[in-house]
């Protein structure tokens, strides 16, 4: 069985295996899940990624506790979307 996270991440992809053998991050389009899924997951991040401030990171982040609230929560869906999908040879962790 192969464990993976799905979490956001500045400057790295969503999806990451933390199992020694093959830790890392995990190329979406490797993972053997419906397209629709993959664009929800990659819009998902994309979303994330846009809060990184270049100019003075410590300053990233969104721009209101109920837009983070809203991405955390749909980020917990999409982990249950990415376990449905899968099924039992993947454990799948929500890390907000």
């Amino acid at each position: 069985m192969m464990k993976l996270r799905i979490a956001s991440e500045y400057s790295a992809g969503p999806i990451f295996c933390p199992d020694p053998d093959r830790m890392g991050h995990i190329d979406i389009d490797d993972l053997p899940i419906s397209q629709g899924l993959k664009i929800k997951i990659s819009e998902w991040d994309c979303e994330y990624q846009a809060t990184f401030d270049d100019d003075y990171p410590p300053d990233s982040g969104f721009g209101s506790p109920e837009e983070k609230f809203r991405h955390v929560a749909e980020g917990k869906k999409l982990a249950d979307e990415l376990q449905q999908e899968l099924g039992s040879s993947y454990t799948i962790e929500y890390c907000p």
